[in-house]
Protein backbone atom coordinates (compact mmCIF):
# COMPACT_ATOMS: atom_id res chain seq x y z
CA UNK A 1 0.00 0.00 0.00
CA UNK A 2 2.91 2.16 1.27
CA UNK A 3 5.08 1.38 -1.75
CA UNK A 4 1.75 2.33 -4.37
CA UNK A 5 1.32 5.04 -2.73
CA UNK A 6 4.75 6.52 -3.70
CA UNK A 7 4.37 5.36 -7.25
CA UNK A 8 1.10 7.44 -7.49
CA UNK A 9 2.86 10.43 -5.67
CA UNK A 10 6.26 9.95 -8.36
CA UNK A 11 3.96 10.34 -11.45
CA UNK A 12 2.05 13.29 -9.75
CA UNK A 13 5.24 15.33 -8.83
CA UNK A 14 6.62 14.14 -12.98
CA UNK A 15 3.19 15.28 -14.31
CA UNK A 16 2.77 18.78 -12.43
CA UNK A 17 6.57 19.04 -13.57
CA UNK A 18 5.61 19.03 -17.06
CA UNK A 19 2.98 20.92 -17.09
CA UNK A 20 4.97 24.12 -15.32
CA UNK A 21 7.63 23.47 -18.01
CA UNK A 22 5.09 23.88 -20.73
CA UNK A 23 3.86 26.79 -19.55
CA UNK A 24 6.91 28.36 -19.19
CA UNK A 25 7.74 27.58 -22.83
CA UNK A 26 4.78 29.00 -24.02
CA UNK A 27 5.55 32.27 -22.10
CA UNK A 28 8.51 32.54 -23.83
CA UNK A 29 6.84 32.41 -27.18
CA UNK A 30 4.75 34.52 -26.03
CA UNK A 31 7.07 37.02 -25.30
CA UNK A 32 8.32 36.89 -28.44
CA UNK A 33 5.41 37.28 -30.48
CA UNK A 34 4.17 39.92 -28.65
CA UNK A 35 3.87 43.22 -30.33
CA UNK A 36 4.88 46.23 -28.52
CA UNK A 37 3.40 49.78 -29.22
CA UNK A 38 5.36 52.61 -29.20
CA UNK A 39 4.33 56.23 -29.32
CA UNK A 40 2.94 57.39 -32.10
CA UNK A 41 5.88 60.11 -33.83
CA UNK A 42 5.31 63.76 -33.40
CA UNK A 43 3.47 64.92 -36.80
CA UNK A 44 5.89 67.21 -38.58
CA UNK A 45 9.09 66.05 -36.51
CA UNK A 46 12.07 64.27 -37.93
CA UNK A 47 14.58 62.61 -36.40
CA UNK A 48 16.86 61.48 -39.28
CA UNK A 49 18.76 64.74 -41.34
CA UNK A 50 18.32 64.63 -44.53
CA UNK A 51 22.10 64.86 -46.66
CA UNK A 52 21.90 65.79 -50.09
CA UNK A 53 24.14 64.08 -52.59
CA UNK A 54 24.86 66.27 -55.54
CA UNK A 55 26.68 65.54 -59.18
CA UNK A 56 29.94 67.03 -58.87
CA UNK A 57 31.12 68.72 -62.31
CA UNK A 58 34.03 71.18 -62.39
CA UNK A 59 33.35 74.10 -65.12
CA UNK A 60 36.45 75.56 -66.22
CA UNK A 61 36.61 79.57 -66.71
CA UNK A 62 38.32 80.74 -69.91
CA UNK A 63 38.72 84.24 -71.32
CA UNK A 64 40.83 84.83 -74.15
CA UNK A 65 42.74 82.18 -76.10
CA UNK A 66 45.82 84.16 -77.58
CA UNK A 67 49.73 84.99 -77.44
CA UNK A 68 50.21 88.31 -74.91
CA UNK A 69 53.23 90.14 -73.86
CA UNK A 70 52.98 90.07 -70.10
CA UNK A 71 55.17 93.16 -69.76
CA UNK A 72 53.37 95.07 -71.91
CA UNK A 73 49.91 94.09 -70.92
CA UNK A 74 49.86 92.41 -67.65
CA UNK A 75 46.30 92.26 -67.69
CA UNK A 76 45.40 90.77 -70.83
CA UNK A 77 48.74 88.33 -69.93
CA UNK A 78 46.79 87.15 -66.35
CA UNK A 79 43.12 86.59 -68.35
CA UNK A 80 44.52 84.33 -71.21
CA UNK A 81 45.92 81.23 -72.37
CA UNK A 82 48.46 80.86 -74.97
CA UNK A 83 47.09 78.77 -78.38
CA UNK A 84 50.15 76.14 -77.15
CA UNK A 85 49.00 75.43 -73.82
CA UNK A 86 45.51 75.24 -74.61
CA UNK A 87 45.41 72.40 -77.11
CA UNK A 88 47.98 70.72 -74.41
CA UNK A 89 44.65 71.26 -71.57
CA UNK A 90 42.15 70.35 -73.87
CA UNK A 91 44.25 67.32 -75.50
CA UNK A 92 44.53 66.16 -71.88
CA UNK A 93 41.27 66.44 -71.05
CA UNK A 94 40.04 64.20 -74.21
CA UNK A 95 43.00 61.61 -73.19
CA UNK A 96 41.55 61.56 -69.70
CA UNK A 97 38.27 60.67 -70.72
CA UNK A 98 36.36 63.81 -69.85
CA UNK A 99 33.32 65.00 -71.94
CA UNK A 100 32.88 68.60 -72.29
CA UNK A 101 28.84 69.03 -71.84
CA UNK A 102 26.70 72.58 -71.89
CA UNK A 103 24.85 73.88 -68.72
CA UNK A 104 21.42 73.04 -69.99
CA UNK A 105 22.46 69.15 -70.08
CA UNK A 106 23.70 70.16 -65.75
CA UNK A 107 20.05 71.63 -65.71
CA UNK A 108 18.11 68.83 -66.89
CA UNK A 109 19.99 66.05 -64.82
CA UNK A 110 21.43 64.16 -67.75
CA UNK A 111 24.75 64.42 -66.60
CA UNK A 112 26.56 60.87 -67.03
CA UNK A 113 30.23 59.85 -66.99
CA UNK A 114 33.12 62.01 -66.35
CA UNK A 115 31.75 65.31 -67.45
CA UNK A 116 32.86 69.00 -67.52
CA UNK A 117 31.63 72.75 -68.62
CA UNK A 118 34.18 74.56 -70.97
CA UNK A 119 32.96 78.49 -70.45
CA UNK A 120 34.29 81.24 -72.40
CA UNK A 121 33.30 84.74 -70.94
CA UNK A 122 32.98 88.31 -73.26
CA UNK A 123 32.85 86.45 -76.22
CA UNK A 124 36.22 88.41 -78.21
CA UNK A 125 37.09 86.89 -81.72
CA UNK A 126 40.11 84.56 -80.45
CA UNK A 127 36.91 82.23 -79.41
CA UNK A 128 36.04 81.99 -83.24
CA UNK A 129 39.40 82.14 -84.89
CA UNK A 130 41.74 80.01 -82.13
CA UNK A 131 39.72 78.64 -79.51
CA UNK A 132 37.15 77.26 -81.28
CA UNK A 133 39.19 75.44 -84.26
CA UNK A 134 41.12 73.73 -81.42
CA UNK A 135 37.81 72.43 -79.56
CA UNK A 136 36.58 70.90 -83.02
CA UNK A 137 39.86 69.41 -83.54
CA UNK A 138 39.24 67.29 -79.94
CA UNK A 139 35.26 66.52 -80.93
CA UNK A 140 34.67 69.01 -77.96
CA UNK A 141 31.64 72.17 -77.39
CA UNK A 142 31.61 74.69 -74.79
CA UNK A 143 29.52 77.48 -73.25
CA UNK A 144 30.35 80.77 -74.39
CA UNK A 145 29.10 84.09 -72.42
CA UNK A 146 28.12 86.68 -74.83
CA UNK A 147 28.07 90.46 -73.59
CA UNK A 148 24.62 92.12 -75.43
CA UNK A 149 26.05 94.82 -76.99
CA UNK A 150 29.34 93.33 -77.99
CA UNK A 151 28.63 92.26 -81.59
CA UNK A 152 29.25 95.91 -82.95
CA UNK A 153 32.86 96.20 -80.74
CA UNK A 154 36.17 95.71 -82.89
CA UNK A 155 37.75 92.42 -81.61
CA UNK A 156 34.25 90.85 -80.68
CA UNK A 157 32.79 87.94 -82.73
CA UNK A 158 29.92 89.76 -85.20
CA UNK A 159 26.36 87.93 -84.98
CA UNK A 160 27.50 86.04 -88.04
CA UNK A 161 30.40 84.37 -86.47
CA UNK A 162 28.52 83.97 -83.07
CA UNK A 163 25.11 82.35 -85.66
CA UNK A 164 27.58 79.92 -86.97
CA UNK A 165 29.38 78.97 -83.88
CA UNK A 166 25.68 78.08 -82.53
CA UNK A 167 24.91 76.06 -85.80
CA UNK A 168 28.23 73.95 -84.49
CA UNK A 169 27.14 73.45 -81.56
CA UNK A 170 28.20 76.33 -79.27
CA UNK A 171 26.09 77.02 -75.99
CA UNK A 172 24.93 80.67 -75.82
CA UNK A 173 25.22 82.06 -72.41
CA UNK A 174 24.41 85.88 -71.09
CA UNK A 175 26.91 87.85 -70.29
CA UNK A 176 24.45 91.03 -69.34
CA UNK A 177 24.22 93.87 -71.74
CA UNK A 178 27.28 96.08 -71.83
CA UNK A 179 29.12 94.23 -68.37
CA UNK A 180 29.03 96.40 -66.10
CA UNK A 181 29.21 95.51 -62.15
CA UNK A 182 25.48 94.53 -61.20
CA UNK A 183 25.89 94.83 -57.28
CA UNK A 184 25.98 98.29 -58.02
CA UNK A 185 23.76 99.66 -60.99
CA UNK A 186 20.09 100.77 -60.31
CA UNK A 187 16.94 98.80 -60.83
CA UNK A 188 16.12 100.06 -64.71
CA UNK A 189 19.80 99.45 -65.38
CA UNK A 190 19.55 95.92 -63.74
CA UNK A 191 16.46 94.45 -65.39
CA UNK A 192 18.11 96.13 -68.67
CA UNK A 193 20.91 93.74 -67.94
CA UNK A 194 19.32 90.77 -67.24
CA UNK A 195 16.04 90.94 -69.04
CA UNK A 196 17.23 93.60 -71.91
CA UNK A 197 20.37 91.44 -72.52
CA UNK A 198 18.47 88.08 -72.69
CA UNK A 199 15.65 89.57 -74.75
CA UNK A 200 18.41 90.85 -77.29
CA UNK A 201 20.19 87.65 -77.87
CA UNK A 202 17.20 85.34 -78.17
CA UNK A 203 16.01 87.62 -80.38
CA UNK A 204 19.13 87.61 -82.72
CA UNK A 205 20.01 84.37 -82.51
CA UNK A 206 16.68 82.64 -82.46
CA UNK A 207 17.71 80.64 -79.33
CA UNK A 208 16.44 80.69 -75.47
CA UNK A 209 19.55 82.13 -73.08
CA UNK A 210 18.43 80.60 -70.17
CA UNK A 211 21.77 80.62 -68.30
CA UNK A 212 24.02 83.92 -67.10
CA UNK A 213 27.33 84.80 -66.17
CA UNK A 214 27.70 87.68 -64.16
CA UNK A 215 29.91 90.14 -65.27
CA UNK A 216 33.69 90.04 -63.38
CA UNK A 217 31.56 88.05 -60.92
CA UNK A 218 29.62 90.90 -59.37
CA UNK A 219 26.30 90.13 -57.90
CA UNK A 220 23.95 90.32 -55.04
CA UNK A 221 20.59 88.96 -54.04
CA UNK A 222 18.75 91.97 -55.99
CA UNK A 223 20.68 90.37 -58.71
CA UNK A 224 20.18 87.43 -58.45
CA UNK A 225 16.11 87.91 -58.09
CA UNK A 226 16.30 89.86 -61.35
CA UNK A 227 17.70 86.67 -63.10
CA UNK A 228 15.01 84.91 -61.69
CA UNK A 229 12.13 86.55 -62.44
CA UNK A 230 13.38 87.08 -66.03
CA UNK A 231 13.61 83.44 -66.13
CA UNK A 232 17.30 82.09 -66.47
CA UNK A 233 17.72 78.64 -64.51
CA UNK A 234 21.56 79.34 -63.70
CA UNK A 235 24.23 81.28 -63.30
CA UNK A 236 28.24 80.89 -63.08
CA UNK A 237 30.45 82.94 -61.08
CA UNK A 238 33.82 83.76 -60.49
CA UNK A 239 34.11 82.10 -57.09
CA UNK A 240 36.44 79.32 -57.22
CA UNK A 241 35.41 75.79 -57.35
CA UNK A 242 33.79 72.63 -58.25
CA UNK A 243 29.68 72.55 -59.02
CA UNK A 244 27.93 70.15 -56.84
CA UNK A 245 24.42 70.08 -58.84
CA UNK A 246 21.55 69.39 -56.30
CA UNK A 247 23.68 70.64 -53.64
CA UNK A 248 25.31 74.58 -55.01
CA UNK A 249 22.92 77.28 -55.59
CA UNK A 250 22.12 77.11 -59.25
CA UNK A 251 22.72 81.31 -59.35
CA UNK A 252 26.11 80.76 -57.76
CA UNK A 253 27.68 78.17 -59.17
CA UNK A 254 31.15 78.46 -58.93
CA UNK A 255 33.96 77.29 -61.50
CA UNK A 256 37.73 76.75 -61.78
CA UNK A 257 39.57 79.81 -63.17
CA UNK A 258 42.08 78.63 -66.08
CA UNK A 259 44.88 81.47 -67.35
CA UNK A 260 48.20 81.56 -68.66
CA UNK A 261 49.62 81.36 -64.71
CA UNK A 262 48.16 77.47 -64.77
CA UNK A 263 50.39 76.92 -67.90
CA UNK A 264 49.89 72.89 -68.11
CA UNK A 265 51.41 71.95 -65.52
CA UNK A 266 49.17 74.07 -63.26
CA UNK A 267 46.18 72.59 -65.55
CA UNK A 268 46.79 69.19 -64.16
CA UNK A 269 47.12 69.38 -61.01
CA UNK A 270 44.07 72.25 -60.51
CA UNK A 271 41.94 69.22 -61.80
CA UNK A 272 43.80 66.70 -59.67
CA UNK A 273 42.85 68.66 -56.31
CA UNK A 274 39.25 68.10 -57.13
Amino acid sequence: MFKQAQKIGAVLVVTFALLFLGACGRGEDAGKNRVVELPPKSAGVSHVKEIKVGIKIPILMYHYVRDVNKTSDPLGWNLSISPADFEKQIKYLKDNGYTPVHLSTLNDGSVKGKSIVLSFDDGTEDFYTTAFPILKKYGFTASCAIIADSTARKNYMTAEQIKWLIGEGIEVLSHGYNHVNLDSVGSADLKKQTFGSKDFLEKTFGIHVDYFVYPAGKYNKNVIDSLKAAGYKMALTTNYGEANIGVSDNFELPRIRIDNRDGYNGFIKKLGNL
